[in-house]
């Protein structure tokens, strides 16, 4: 069973409010934080792969190996 969860109230809505440019953000933690991103979906890439291999490998499908694989 899942539980469902209210957000917001309805009566506690913030208005909308105009935002603060922030065109001064430090540019060395906005590169490390891209670093950190590509980091991250590379890991999420590679976990996919290699599910996709181990579900192409119980229905018995041949399983295509790249360079990058045949390498390590």
């Amino acid at each position: 069973m899942t539980k469902k969860i209210r957000l917001m109230d309805d009566g506690t809505a913030v208005p909308n409010e105009v935002q603060e440019d922030n065109s001064h953000t430090n540019a060395a933690a906005s590169e490390m934080t891209a670093k950190q991103l590509m980091k991250y979906l590379e890991a999420i890439d590679w976990k996919l792969w290699e599910m996709l291999k181990i579900m192409k490998a119980d229905a018995g499908e041949p399983i295509e190996t790249t360079e990058t694989e045949e390498g390590n």
